[in-house]
């Protein structure tokens, strides 16, 4: 009965079709449950009725952030709302250990923000800065220690510190179902397009065509996900 009930709840909180691996434990399920309930009242506490959140998770600029149902914040997780557009999480999405989003990185020159669609992952350890505008789309999947930074340092003027010279900002697009490997770097101005597969480790600049694979530094066409593509030599 516990399971049963455990597995609907699951399928409709995550969106997916999809039930408990039937190795986990009665007992490991339980203490989830409790976990869940104790998330949710600390949710509840913290002004976010809708949401999970976890231990340890630090919340600056709460009145521009927006959680929506179901979203998960796990322990650790760092979230600066300050921006233009403040921080917005879709529905059903969840935000690993440790993941630090900002909207700006400096009160004297306010960010843009940062918007996560529905049912998209932000992996453990995850850096996204949104000073220039960070906007990801629905079920994409991030793997741990991405990074994703939407503005660079000028460094033309070799006579003035580099901090004094300021910053240029570019938005970053990640559109729907994307997957971007464990330790993977998008730059700011960067464009990904629908069902793009960015390989572990690699750096994404510029506009990536959708359905296509790239890996390497700087990132480079290395596949294709369109059944009707030859292989990339």
């Amino acid at each position: 009965m516990l399971r049963n009930i455990i597995n609907n709840l699951y399928s409709r909180a995550r969106g997916l079709d999809a039930a408990v691996d039937s190795n986990v434990s009665n007992g490991y399920l339980a203490r989830e449950v409790g976990g869940k309930i104790t998330q949710k009242i600390r949710s509840v506490r913290r002004g976010f009725p809708a949401a999970y959140i976890g231990p340890q998770v630090r919340i600056r600029g709460g009145a521009q952030l927006k959680l929506g149902k179901s979203v998960v914040l796990a322990h650790g997780v760092l979230i600066n709302a300050l921006s233009l557009e403040g921080v917005r999480i879709g529905a059903r999405s969840t935000i690993d250990e440790y993941a630090v989003l900002r909207g700006s990185g400096v009160i004297r020159n306010i960010g843009v923000g940062i918007s996560v669609g529905s049912r998209t992952a932000i992996g453990a350890r995850n850096i996204i800065l949104g000073q220039g505008g960070v906007y990801i789309g629905n079920d994409c999947l991030l793997g741990p220690n991405v990074t994703i930074v939407s503005e660079n340092h000028n460094i033309s003027d070799p006579e003035t510190p580099i901090r004094a010279q300021g910053e240029t900002r570019a938005s970053i697009h990640i559109d729907d179902d994307v997957w971007i490997g464990a330790g993977a770097t998008i730059l700011a101005g960067a464009k990904l397009g629908k069902g793009v597969v960015v390989a572990a480790g690699a750096v994404v600049r510029g506009n990536i065509d959708e359905m296509t694979i790239v890996g390497g530094v700087p990132a480079k066409l290395i596949g294709s996900r369109r059944a009707s593509d030859a292989p990339v030599a």
